[in-house]
């Protein structure tokens, strides 16, 4: 039996193999001559998703174009090797056998996800319906599994990076595999502090490293279940001196049936035992993230008076023509979270090109000032 250390080194040889063949294979094209670009999809720091149409016919595509002066080769070569390796998956956005480079950029194709991301479905404040939030919940748990079943890290698990195929969530995709690397490789401290990011990560200072772990990836999907369930992110970061984490830690370390932080007590039972599980503060200890299946059979959110948890597409609690959230829009159709951050859109982890989310340029509904802004 191959040792961890072996397997990591296969790993690692296997995708090198990989981009060398792609790198090979890249070919130079001016977007213009090939392309007719029908608009911009979204925006970042790395470049610009855009949907275009062949000039020489066929379906839409939509384009990944990142910037030369931003991106190295290898890290461009990396991305698309490991998107191509994923588009087998149904849980994962399909990368296309279409890459190229010319004097500015480097360019590769994907599906277009016609219904944007989660976050274009969520208003802050405001949860998705428990139908809409398990059908995420499932999938998303079956592109993560398939990605750690082959020592891959996403490490950029967020609203942003998940993308809808239809706004009743029967379709949803895990995409944005910038920062994506094998499980051992060794990352830094954040640039900057993120909701989704574990406690572990938080921790690192300076030139401090950690070896990366499926786990981490698991913290962040927890994370987004409670976002997409409530409409709230559960902290600002997790660490001290942050009030909703400490309390949170208090719980999950708790003996003798501590009740739930405020935060927490609009989930069901058998929802707090599976957060808690995929949100254990020793990362050797979380469950994994396809274990969300065992839960699904079980009521995740208490019912409020007058909407019955399980509303789908034509309840009370569907989702309306314009993909946000339906509901009765009052105080009860929101798990109670005190102090909690309202959504809006977030940044990258420490500045690599890991944020092409195709919702990237577009608006959540303005939150008061206060509110501190954690999401793009």
């Amino acid at each position: 039996m191959a040792e961890p250390e072996e397997d990591e080194e296969d790993n690692a040889a296997a995708l090198e193999q990989l981009m060398v063949q792609a790198g090979r294979a890249l070919q130079w094209q001016e977007l213009e001559e090939q392309f007719c670009v029908l608009g911009e999809l979204g925006s970042g720091t790395y470049g610009h998703v855009v949907l275009t149409e062949p000039r020489d016919g066929g379906s839409p595509v939509v384009l990944k174009l990142m910037l030369k002066e931003r991106t190295e080769r290898r890290a461009f070569l990396r991305e698309y090797c490991i998107a191509r390796c994923l588009s087998g998956h149904a849980a994962c956005i399909h990368a296309l056998p279409l890459a190229f480079e010319n004097s500015t950029h480097f360019a590769f194709g994907q599906e277009l996800a016609p219904a944007g991301d989660l976050c274009n479905l969520l208003t802050p404040g405001e949860g998705l319906p428990e139908v809409l939030v398990k059908r995420c919940a499932s999938q998303l748990a079956e592109a993560l599994d398939f990605m750690h079943s082959r020592a891959l890290v996403h490490r950029d698990v967020k609203l942003d990076n998940v993308l809808l195929f239809d706004h009743e969530c029967r379709r949803v995709k895990l995409a944005d595999f910038g920062l994506t690397r094998l499980q051992g490789s060794e990352i830094g401290a954040m640039s900057g502090a993120l909701p989704y990011a574990p406690p572990e990560l938080c921790l690192l200072q300076g030139s401090d490293t950690l070896e990366l772990d499926s786990s981490l990836d698991v913290w962040a999907f927890a994370v987004l279940l409670f976002c997409l369930c409530t409409g709230c992110f559960p902290w600002a970061v997790a660490a001290s001196p942050d009030p909703q984490f400490e309390a949170f830690s208090a719980w999950q370390g708790d003996t003798v049936g501590r009740e739930a932080p405020k935060s927490w007590g609009g989930f069901e039972c058998g929802a707090q035992e599976m957060l808690q599980r995929l949100l254990r503060l020793d990362p050797d200890r979380r469950s994994p993230a396809i274990e969300v299946h065992k839960y699904l059979a079980l009521p995740w959110l208490a019912a409020p008076s007058g909407r019955d948890r399980t509303d789908g597409a034509d309840g009370p609690g569907a989702v309306d023509g314009d993909g946000r959230g339906g509901g009765d829009g009052d105080s009860d159709g929101v798990v109670d979270g005190g102090p909690q951050s309202p959504l809006a859109r977030g940044s990258g982890d420490d500045g690599e090109c890991g944020d092409s989310s195709y919702g990237e340029g577009s608006s959540v509904p303005a939150t008061p000032a206060s509110a501190m802004a954690l999401c793009h």
